[in-house]
Order: C-alpha cells, then sequence, then structure tokens
C-alpha cells in the first residue's frame, strides 16, 4: 500500500444544485496530484468539526490516493438554503455525486461514507442513481423511520427524537436564524442551553412534559421536520422513508456497518438482508455486512457494564486493523484494481461476506450469510412463578399496574439517549424489583447457548386502558446476578395489526382494543450475537414503558403527543397451551 506523503486541503468549495442553492464542502486531495477516486460524506453537523478518525479518518484516506470531499447539508453551518431534514437529500446527494465526480483530481468514480444521518444522506443519493456513485458504506443508519428512528411498534422514539433535535439540531438552527440579530440571540440561546440541561433533570421538563406538542424549542427547530407526535399512518414518512429498493443499483458494492448495541441495529441489517436478496436477484455484487458490540457512534472495547477485549475495538478490529482502515480496503476493492491487502480475508471477495463479533465468547466470526446458514429458532416460554422454559406453559396468569406517572426507567440498551441514561449493555436489576415489572428466569444452563439472529417476541395481553403499551425485554443473567440487556421491543396495542411491517410505507389506521380481551402482540426485537455460558441463565421482562426512550402512553386512548391526561391501567398476561407466549431467540451450535 502506497501513501501521498502529503495533503492538499481546500476549505468552503462551492457546489451548485440544481435549484440555484450553494452547498459548500471541505476538500482533502494528494497534493502531488493525479486522478484518485472521491470519497464523499454530506452531514448535517458542521463539516469543519472533529472527526472521529476511529470509525473514517478523511487525512488518511487522502493520503491512501483519493479526494476526500465532506459537505455541509441544506441549510446547515456553510451552506445555503433550508433544513428540511432527510426530505431534501435525494435531489441533493444525487447533485453533490456528479459534482464530486467532476472535481479537480478526481477520476470520476464516487464512493460515499459516514455513519447515522450520513448514512441515510447515503441511501437517499442512491435512490436517485447518480451515474458517477461506485460504492456505499452506511454506517449505523436507517431507511425506515417507523423501525425506529421515529417510531416503533407504534410508540414514538421520544428520547432520540428530543435528544437529536434538540442538542443536535437546534445549537445551528438558533445561530443561523439569529445571524443578525444579536440581540435575539443573547436571549434566545440560554433557554436552548436550559432545555438541553433539562433533557436529564426531569420533574416536569425535559422529556417529561405533557403533552408532548408541549415542549418548547426555544429558536428552533419545529418539530414537525422529523416527524416528531405523527402517527405510523402520516403521509410525512413517504416523503422520508427510502425503500431498499430504491437505493441498489446492482453494480454498486455495499458494506454495512452496525453495532449489537446500536439504536440502528434492526435497520442496519434489514438494508443488508433486503440489498443481498435483491443484489441475488439481479446479478449485483454481495453487499458485506460488518457488525461489532459498539453502541451508536461508540466503538471501543467497553461498553456499558461490559468489556470485550481489544480485538472488538474500532481501533483494533481483531488486532489487526481500525475501522476506518477496513473501510478503506473495502473502497479500494471497489473503486480501484482490487484490494491492496490480499493477506486479509475481509473483504477479498473470496472471502465470507458477513463478519460479526459474538459477545460472551468475545471473538469475530465471519458467516457466509445472516442470519447464519443452519440456525434454528427456540421459542422460551412465561411459566407461572417466573419461570422461562422451553416447555410448554400450564394455564395462568401475571398482572401488574401501569401508571404513565411513574413509568419504568430506560436503562441502557439500544438507544440514543444522554449519557446520564446509560447506553448499552447496563444491568438490569435495578428495574427488576419494580411491581410493574414482570420476570421470567431459566434455570441455570448446562451447557453453553449461541444466540446469533433475530429475536422477537409473543405476548398474549389484556389491559383495562382503551389503549396501552407493552415492552419485552431480553437479559442475560450471568453466576454473579447481573442481569445484562440483550434486546428488547415495544409494541402500542393499538397498532398491534396495522403497524407497518419494515420497508411497508403504505399509510394505516390503528385498531382500537376493547378494554379486558386478551389479544396476541407480536414484538420484533431485533437481533442479537451472544454465546452463554454453563451457569448463565435467560431473563424475560414484560411491562408498560421504557422512558424517555419511548413516550409513555397515558392509557385514556390519544396518545402522549396529543394528551396529557393520564389513568392507571391493570394490565394482565396470560399463558398456558392455547397461548404460548414467549421470547423466540436463533441459535446455532448449542441447543437447550
Amino acid at each position: 500500500m502506497t501513501c501521498a506523503r502529503r495533503v492538499a486541503a481546500e476549505f468552503d468549495v462551492p457546489a451548485k444544485m440544481r435549484d440555484g442553492t450553494t452547498l459548500y464542502a471541505n476538500v482533502f486531495r494528494p497534493a502531488e496530484g493525479g486522478e484518485y477516486p472521491v470519497l464523499l460524506a454530506r452531514l448535517p453537523y458542521g463539516k469543519d468539526g472533529p472527526r472521529d478518525t476511529t470509525y473514517f479518518d478523511p487525512l488518511a484516506a487522502a493520503r491512501r490516493g483519493y479526494v476526500v470531499v465532506i459537505q455541509d447539508v441544506r441549510g446547515r453551518f456553510a451552506s445555503e438554503g433550508e433544513f428540511v431534514s432527510f426530505a431534501q437529500e435525494a435531489e441533493d446527494g444525487y447533485d453533490s455525486v456528479e459534482w464530486a465526480a467532476g472535481l479537480p483530481g478526481s477520476n470520476g468514480e464516487v464512493g460515499m461514507w459516514g455513519l447515522s444521518y450520513y448514512g441515510k444522506t447515503q441511501l437517499h443519493a442512491a435512490s436517485m442513481r447518480p451515474p458517477s456513485l461506485k460504492a456505499l458504506a452506511p454506517g449505523q443508519t436507517w431507511g425506515d423511520h417507523l423501525n425506529g428512528a421515529s417510531l416503533r411498534g407504534g410508540a414514538q422514539e421520544l428520547g432520540l427524537v428530543r435528544n437529536w433535535t434538540v442538542a443536535a439540531i437546534a445549537p445551528d438552527v438558533l445561530f443561523r436564524s439569529h445571524a443578525k440579530d444579536p440581540k435575539g440571540l443573547a436571549q434566545k440561546l440560554p433557554e436552548l442551553v436550559k432545555e438541553i440541561d433539562a433533557l436529564t433533570r426531569g420533574g416536569g421538563a425535559g422529556f417529561d412534559a405533557l403533552p408532548i406538542s408541549a415542549l418548547p424549542y426555544p429558536g428552533g427547530p419545529d418539530p414537525a421536520l422529523v416527524g416528531l407526535g405523527l402517527p405510523a399512518a402520516d403521509p410525512f414518512w413517504r416523503k422520508v422513508n427510502v425503500p431498499v429498493e430504491e437505493t441498489l443499483a446492482p453494480e454498486i458494492p455495499g458494506l454495512y456497518i452496525g453495532g449489537w448495541y446500536d439504536c440502528f441495529i434492526g435497520e442496519t441489517l434489514r438494508q443488508y438482508e433486503r440489498v443481498r436478496d435483491r443484489a441475488q436477484k439481479l446479478g449485483g455484487p454481495a453487499p458485506r455486512l460488518l457488525v461489532g458490540p459498539w453502541t451508536h457512534a461508540g466503538f471501543g472495547s467497553s461498553q456499558g457494564d461490559l468489556d470485550f477485549g481489544l480485538a472488538s475495538a474500532g481501533l483494533s478490529l481483531d488486532a489487526r486493523e481500525s475501522l476506518a482502515d477496513f473501510q478503506l480496503r473495502f473502497f479500494d476493492a471497489a473503486l480501484k484494481d482490487g484490494p491492496e491487502a490480499p493477506d486479509l480475508r475481509f473483504p477479498h471477495p473470496d472471502a465470507p461476506p458477513v463478519r460479526v463479533f459474538v459477545m460472551g465468547e468475545n471473538r469475530w466470526r465471519d458467516l457466509e450469510s445472516w442470519p447464519p446458514p443452519g440456525a434454528s429458532e427456540r421459542t422460551w416460554h412465561l411459566h407461572p412463578g417466573g419461570l422461562l422454559s422451553p416447555e410448554t406453559p400450564p394455564a395462568g396468569e401475571d398482572s401488574y399496574l401501569y401508571d404513565p406517572e411513574d413509568p419504568v426507567p430506560t436503562l441502557g440498551g439500544q438507544t440514543l439517549l444522554p449519557a446520564a441514561y446509560g447506553i448499552g449493555p447496563l444491568d438490569q436489576r435495578p428495574i427488576e424489583t419494580r411491581r410493574d415489572v414482570l420476570v421470567y428466569t431459566s434455570e441455570p444452563l448446562g451447557e453453553r447457548l449461541t444466540l446469533l439472529g433475530p429475536v422477537r417476541a409473543t405476548l398474549f395481553a389484556a389491559t383495562s386502558a382503551p389503549d396501552t403499551d407493552f415492552v419485552v425485554r431480553l437479559t442475560d443473567v450471568h453466576p454473579d446476578g447481573r442481569s445484562i440487556v440483550l434486546a428488547d421491543g415495544v409494541v402500542r396495542a393499538s397498532e398491534r395489526a396495522s403497524y407497518p411491517a419494515p420497508g411497508v410505507i403504505e399509510p394505516v389506521e390503528p385498531s382500537p382494543v376493547e378494554p379486558g380481551r386478551v389479544y396476541r402482540y407480536e414484538m420484533d426485537l431485533w437481533a442479537t450475537a451472544v454465546a452463554l455460558e454453563a451457569g448463565h441463565r435467560l431473563r424475560v421482562h414484560v411491562t408498560s414503558s421504557s422512558f424517555p426512550r419511548w413516550d409513555r402512553n397515558p392509557n385514556t386512548g390519544p396518545g402522549a403527543s396529543a394528551s396529557g391526561r393520564t389513568e392507571v391501567a391493570r394490565q394482565r398476561i396470560a399463558y398456558g397451551p392455547e397461548r404460548p407466549g414467549g421470547v423466540t431467540i436463533t441459535l446455532v451450535d448449542g441447543r437447550p
């Protein structure tokens, strides 16, 4: 592998969009001249801000022989226009790709990189099929807002959306809107700081306000920018969702990067699977998938209450290379004559296309596909007395009271919340003693059990309310008693039959529930990869809230977006041979 000695940098390079709006970018290229592929990122967080060089290092990429472009999206920081999140990214993405292909030093071929919002800008650009786009590497991102970005199972992703809107987006909106009004800025800025600080304080402020529509947005942005409070049936989602079928041109290689504790892992896996299936059908290149034990934009070896070892970290994948170098090898293979490090298996064309980190055994596995070939499903059922077992349960039921004024607090998991709430694999024992959390635990395992694939839950439940929520969580109970969260999910009772499956963008109306009647509820808990050694136990929580990750259901019919009135609901969980509720896991290697 050869590297340029020097890098030339240009700042605030203009790109004119089709409507005349000018967007600005920073450009880095090898100083010695020549023509090179382009690596483009489009983001709303400021092109001049610091980059996480563990994930992607623009200067190292330029030294390796790329023109690297980092562009402020429309209406953000240096770029002109009005920021309307997501909806404008398709046409701007197309225009920016073709502009980048014509930059001095470009050989006309463009790859795109970046995570989260600037992973999604890749999908929007690809949906327009710009002819110069030759590779994608979307990291920890999503296409469907109804699968964990804005809503999930009918519940609002309050914590993610409110935290992102207020803390990440609002400051630049405020500064831009008061660029010629220093007195107004001096008045509004302390109000915004107060709202950001209030996210972790509660007491009627921050996430606690009811109804959600009463939440203040000092200086902006308007919550309608991200659809906060809109139901799944609203046409807004058609404008901002990116169907997977629209993002794949058969000739474009893709690398999908995820984390087991990332808030978008469900979408990362869905994107990979759908793109893989479409590539097989159309004869395109097989996409690549890489999933580590990571949180959102957190690539260290220590996550939550666990340390997975140095080989798990983005700084030293499998003790061989950084995540940044890993991506550059993918781009080398896609945009140059071939991989420059053929001695390393992945992403060598002959290597298995999937690499995932298996927690517990703390090592990487290379797989031919996801879910793994030969994997099987097994359901662990809810039993009387709090037992979790693969055996058929006898008839029975449990109950609890859910009070929206005292919701179960979010404690780690696949979240994007302020750091005070924790993130990732946290011990759940502090919430397991609550009366509104039903806990079901297996006997100690007699042999290793390896979970590697999708996880889903089924409940048979009744409520005294006209509408409510149910939450199911799966944990790994260590021999020392720690109960580490693996996955969870939520369903709004009125959305049990009408909520669209991921990727289905059709307006649907909710189905009211009859208080006291038992209904079947299905929940997608996404997926995990963990080996449980003998002596560990599986555990399932059943409850009705995880706040502020998901908005509280007030139990009154109208959701928390519109209603400030709450009622206490009695929840009944039924089980038995005719109602075999529980959690279905995907297993390899061992069997219970």
